[in-house]
């Protein structure tokens, strides 16, 4: 692979970023990626059933995803997963038009 170059046409050394000056160059390059790091956040059945207050609560999908995000610091994603009709605790989660509760 050839060697990419900045904007003078010098190439772009470790840490560099297109533009060549520190002021340019974002603070995240250089790390490894969070899937590297080990920072996996596992979302458990009791994380969702405290979410919906062990079947006290009946939540849309979107305040009930962004609670579980702020109580396990799992992507959000991850969160919107967890809550589908079936998926990993499609047991539990019942949908009454547009929102949910747990069983």
């Amino acid at each position: 692979m050839p060697q990419e170059l900045n904007w003078c046409g010098q190439p772009i050394g470790e840490g560099e970023g297109y533009g060549g000056r520190p002021e340019n160059i974002p603070k995240t390059w250089g790390r490894k990626p969070a899937k590297q790091q080990g920072h996996y956040a596992v979302i458990t059945e009791e994380n969702v059933a405290e979410v919906f207050e062990n079947g006290a609560r009946q939540l849309t999908r979107a305040l009930a995803a962004k609670l579980l995000e702020l109580l396990t610091g799992a992507h959000r994603t991850s969160c919107y997963r967890a809550l589908r009709l079936n998926g990993r605790f499609a047991r539990h989660l019942r949908a009454d038009g547009r929102t949910l509760s747990w069983l």
